[in-house]
């Protein structure tokens, strides 16, 4: 019979696998790729925090494919969201 601090040990590695895997869950429905929409009006060229990938919103292409590694982080600065 195990004390319960093995117990605790337990569950702790139980609850950390099942979060990796909702968090991989959660990446495989997002695909490689997100559409992000740039919410202003003016041509803009970022560089995604991840991937080092630039990505140019102009006029007329407002909303592009960004690597789903990138968008957490643009959509935090408020000037992305989903469309």
């Amino acid at each position: 019979m195990g004390c319960c601090g093995q117990q605790r040990a337990a569950l702790v590695h139980e609850n950390g696998a099942e979060s990796r895997g909702a968090a991989a869950a959660v990446t495989d429905r997002m695909g490689p790729n997100v559409a992000l929409e740039f919410t202003r009006r003016n041509n803009i060229i970022v560089r995604g925090p991840v991937t080092g990938r630039a990505y140019r919103f102009h006029e007329g292409s407002y909303t592009q494919s960004v690597d789903h590694r990138d968008a957490a982080a643009l959509i935090a600065t408020g000037y992305f969201r989903q469309p």
